[in-house]
């Protein structure tokens, strides 16, 4: 933008390069919200059209029909503001992120519990969480029984990840 000689801006037309790359943006939101879950994409409070179309693309296997519907679905898209359908998918998904995250540490304090010890932890336990945290170490670290040792590897991953959740 330039200040022109009544110093009022002057808006220059983005380049038709801009324009195609904010039109595969709104293309890839589409796919996107076609990729949603049901649950999720009747929270981001979309016109019930809308919405109908959208599921009706996520029903469709990868065809032209449905890249067809994906294109519609970006047109009607531009009836509403991109970054904020953008914004609240992401805060949709926040929570999520979160969790898969906590699961992966109790996934690899589990592997350190399994080594080192109860202590690996590094937080302090009961008790109750001790004993049975050594005992199911034991347990999975047997070679006598491999069903019984998988589920105290689950069980030592369940004990981890509500110790977790309690932080």
């Amino acid at each position: 933008m330039t200040a022109g000689d009544d110093g009022h801006e002057d808006t220059a037309p983005a380049s038709k390069s801009q324009r195609k790359r904010e039109h595969l943006a709104v293309q890839e939101l589409a796919a996107e919200l076609a990729a949603l879950p049901a649950a999720r994409l009747r929270r981001l409070g979309l016109d019930a059209g809308l919405e109908q179309e959208i599921r009706a693309a996520a029903a469709m296997k990868a065809s032209g029909a449905r890249n067809r519907q994906l294109r519609h679905i970006a047109q009607r898209l531009a009836e509403h503001d991109p970054a904020a359908l953008t914004a609240s998918i992401a805060a949709l998904s926040a929570p999520d992120r979160a969790q898969v995250a906590r699961e992966q540490r109790a996934a690899a304090l589990r592997e350190r519990v399994l080594e080192e010890g109860s202590s690996a932890l590094g937080v302090p336990l009961g008790a109750a969480d001790s004993a049975r945290l050594a005992a199911l170490r034991t347990t999975a670290r047997s070679d006598s029984d491999a069903t019984r040792a998988r589920h105290a590897h689950r069980e030592i991953y369940r004990l981890i990840l509500a110790l977790l959740s309690r932080e």
